[in-house]
């Protein structure tokens, strides 16, 4: 870079809470994400976001290079073909992403500041079905075109100038969540992704590949799951309520091998983040870091998430009325 006059600057943004602020060594962090919770909204504060840099005006030379090498990048056949693939939104989906910065800040004002549904946030979390239910500001954290301490401070500045309540806090609360599992991931590195989990429990492991590909097509026979997964393959989208549902039904209800469903998932959300993904599926699947046995009734769920069965019907999981 110093070649072309530029000086790159790298900082670590993906917490909301700076490593180098945790109490604790990366290597102590605690099994269970509550003693994490504590310790952490006790003695650490959230640093303020970092400013958006300038940009430095590039020579024609530079900009010439780079735009034939973005041009032949773009040309490739597999983006061709992946473009073409998102060019024609599902008419189902619920929610449209567009990639960029700017986007992504669209949606924060308008979830924030012109809906207020984050006031309403603890209460509609669950929801399977419309676009504010949550605040589907993931796929720009994921890439990084949003800072988690952006959001936080957007949380604090709101609070202070709307409503302070139980719904702005679970905003914050998720975040400490995704902070959690980026420092798991950084903490037990290859031990995140091998079947026995962190904590070296007996898995389930069962290699049965029609079983997972019926799983993966939304072709279980089972209303909630197939509905779930048919939105994954056409969005790329799940809500959280949707995720735990499936990985508890394909590793704990089938007991097939928990590492399919979170690379799966891996290729398929939009978005994607590794620390939250694998410690996820590792969460559900029993092998991470809870202390409970969590296997979910997904009949008893869809019933109480999908009393109406219009997300299942949505989905082509039951028959429309």
């Amino acid at each position: 870079m110093s070649a072309v006059g530029v000086q790159l600057l790298v900082h670590d943004e993906t917490t909301m809470i700076a490593p180098e602020d945790l109490p604790f060594a990366i290597d102590q962090l605690p099994d269970v994400f509550t003693s994490f919770r504590r310790v952490v909204e006790k003695s650490c504060r959230v640093r303020a976001p970092r400013a958006v840099p300038a940009l430095v005006a590039l020579s024609e030379g530079v900009c010439a290079e780079a735009e034939a090498l973005s041009n032949t990048t773009m040309e490739a056949p597999d983006l061709i073909e992946a473009r073409a693939a998102i060019a024609t939104l599902d008419p189902r989906a619920s929610f449209a992403v567009h990639g960029g910065r700017s986007h992504g800040l669209a949606r924060m004002q308008r979830w924030f500041w012109e809906t207020d549904c984050i006031a309403r946030y603890k209460e509609t979390r669950d929801g399977l079905v419309g676009a504010d239910f949550a605040s589907r500001l993931s796929p720009w954290l994921a890439i990084g075109a949003l800072s988690p301490r952006e959001v936080a401070a957007e949380i604090r500045r709101y609070e202070t100038e709307r409503v302070a309540n139980d719904s702005t806090y679970w905003m914050f609360f998720e975040l400490l969540w995704r902070d959690y599992f980026h420092f798991w991931v950084r903490r037990w590195q290859g031990r995140a992704f091998k079947a026995s989990g962190v904590l070296g429990r007996t898995p389930c492991g069962a290699q049965d590949r029609e079983a997972f590909l019926r799983w993966c097509e939304g072709r279980t026979g089972e209303p909630f799951v197939d509905a779930s997964m048919r939105e994954l393959a056409a969005t790329g989208q799940m809500s959280n309520r949707a995720r735990q549902n499936v990985a508890s039904w394909l590793a704990r209800s089938e007991g097939i091998d928990w590492r399919w469903g979170a690379a799966w998932f891996e290729s398929q959300l939009i978005d994607f983040d590794v620390g939250p993904n694998w410690g996820n599926w590792q969460y559900v699947a029993g092998v991470g870091n809870d202390p409970r046995n969590r296997v979910f009734d997904v009949r008893g769920q869809a019933e109480r998430y999908d009393a109406d069965g219009a997300y299942r019907a949505l989905w082509g999981a039951l028959p429309r009325a």
